[in-house]
């Protein structure tokens, strides 16, 4: 039977329409929500209707504004004055706490932490006046602070690159006093340590018995390190004339203040010449060129490496159906775990294994080996994917392909390529999702410490503005904007493969 035009619409809609209804609710109506919150200076706590205000605070800034009528009533219904002198509101929700929103909207009242800023947090992202480590940017690594004591070992390429061929004469020779090269390593000089070079003082005769205060002491040390910071003689030779005239010193006592001034002095001037010059000119990738490095090298290197699987198990192994599900493993592990996992081998494994202490704590290392943890994870479900896709490659083909002398290199670009664009297309479009959105394994591997070694993809910049700086509207509008943008990128990735798989 032939069924009227109209009554297989009515059924299309009646199909249609639970979807749709679940659509709008759980998409359309949070993201326009998102949307609206991302146009106001939101903390992300205060509300829109106030909870509780003080009696002359509510009835001058909301009561003498409204004016007699259904709203003001309204609202005086909601509202009640407390002991303390206090209108507190009643718990409301659904259409009786968007009809309260609309009617102090209506009549100007807005709380100073959630008010309209219209453009004001997008044009702050593209203009760069947000956080500073949100764009990539130049920036000067110090290793030494003046005000720290002085290593007791430092690495001897990191010593000699980044400061010994810096140095004029004068300057090496201060320096040659301080240091000398042991194998891989400069050590420092014993007596070129701090405690050391006070002790002398601390053991002189008045000192010992009391005629002469431990405080001046310390006092008369804290001067001599302060004008050797600032490399001022004349502050020196002042200090140690005053300290003399504290106390009846012998000659070899004078001898032995002067020498542990003189060593003081020369402590801090060179504290103060290695924390000038023990640095290097960096980039620091910033929240977006980290998002965008990660994405790229975790899309490239997890879809390379899960082909390259596909390939080698797609073959008559006796044990290939073991080693797929070794490959495939670590996807089935929560990225928490995996993070966990490789923490430990990062931070204690290699340490002891290479000798070099620093693995995530480095900045040069940490975006390296986040990939390598994502790819290590993704590539196994990638793999598959691959698999299905050489599994329905038609064999007659490549037979046929193999009797007319094609080589491995030719089967594998005109047949085994363009018969797995289709599964090349569902790869990239899940692992750039995926790498654009990446949060948990960053988030559990490094956490708050990956602005200073610059690991803090988009999402987790957007975590910390929401929930650490109190910033819930930037937040959601750099929320909007991510959406936009894997929209945007997978849509033409999507696009482009498409049309290509159509072309092969």
């Amino acid at each position: 039977m032939v069924q009227k035009k109209s009554t297989r619409r009515f059924n299309f809609i009646l199909f249609v329409a639970p979807a749709l209804a679940l659509y709008a609710l759980f998409f359309l109506f949070p993201f326009s929500q998102g949307l609206r919150i991302s146009f106001t200076n939101w903390d992300g706590l205060t509300p829109k209707t106030p909870i509780s205000m003080d009696k002359a605070d509510f009835e001058s800034q909301i009561l003498a504004k409204i004016p007699e009528g259904a709203d003001r009533d309204f609202v005086v219904s909601l509202y009640s004055l407390d002991a303390s002198e206090r209108y507190s509101r009643q718990g409301i929700t659904g259409f009786r706490r968007y009809r309260l929103e609309r009617i102090l909207k209506r009549y100007g009242y807005s709380p100073n932490s959630y008010k309209d800023v219209g453009f004001a947090n997008y044009t702050s992202i593209f203009t760069g006046k947000v956080d500073a480590r949100f764009y990539p940017r130049n920036y000067e690594e110090h290793y030494f602070n003046a005000n720290s004591d002085l290593p007791s070992e430092i690495e001897a390429d990191k010593y000699g690159k980044y400061f010994l061929v810096k140095l004029d004469t004068k300057q090496a020779i201060l320096a040659a006093q301080f240091y000398s090269r042991d194998g891989k390593s400069y050590r420092l000089f014993p007596a070129m340590d701090e405690f050391a070079a006070e002790d002398p003082l601390y053991a002189l005769k008045p000192a010992v018995s009391g005629t002469l205060g431990l405080s001046q002491i310390d006092d008369f040390t804290a001067a001599l390190k302060k004008a050797g910071l600032n490399q001022d003689e004349a502050a020196l030779a002042s200090t140690l004339t005053d300290f003399e005239t504290k106390a009846s010193f012998d000659v070899n006592e004078q001898a032995a203040i002067e020498k542990a001034a003189k060593t003081i002095f020369a402590i801090g001037e060179f504290k103060t010449l290695l924390a000038s010059i023990w640095k290097t000119s960096k980039i620091d990738l910033g929240v977006v060129g980290f998002t965008i490095f990660f994405a790229v090298g975790t899309v490239i290197l997890a879809n390379l490496l899960a082909f390259w699987l596909a390939m080698a198990l797609d073959r008559k192994l006796k044990t290939k159906n073991v080693l797929r599900s070794v490959f495939f493993l670590p996807n089935v592990l929560s990225m928490i775990v995996v993070a966990l996992i490789w923490s430990f081998i990062f931070f204690h494994l290699l340490p002891k294994l290479t000798g070099i202490q620093t693995w995530m704590s480095d900045s040069a290392k940490a975006p390296w080996l986040l990939i390598l943890v994502s790819v290590w994870q993704a590539s196994g479900y990638y793999m598959v994917v691959y698999l299905a896709g050489l599994q329905n490659i038609p064999q007659d083909v490549v037979e046929a392909a193999m009797i007319d002398g094609a080589s491995p290199w030719d089967r594998l670009r005109y047949i085994t390529l363009p018969l797995l664009m289709p599964a090349f297309t569902v790869c990239v479009f899940l692992s750039i999702a995926s790498a654009l959105k990446c949060f948990d394994l960053v988030y559990a591997m490094v956490g708050p410490s990956g602005y200073a070694v610059g690991t803090v993809p988009f999402v987790m910049d957007i975590f910390f503005d929401a929930f650490a700086r109190k910033l819930a509207g930037l937040a959601t509008a750099k929320a909007t904007l991510l959406f936009l943008a894997i929209l945007v990128i997978t849509g033409l990735q999507l696009f482009f493969m498409k049309r290509k798989e159509v072309q092969l």
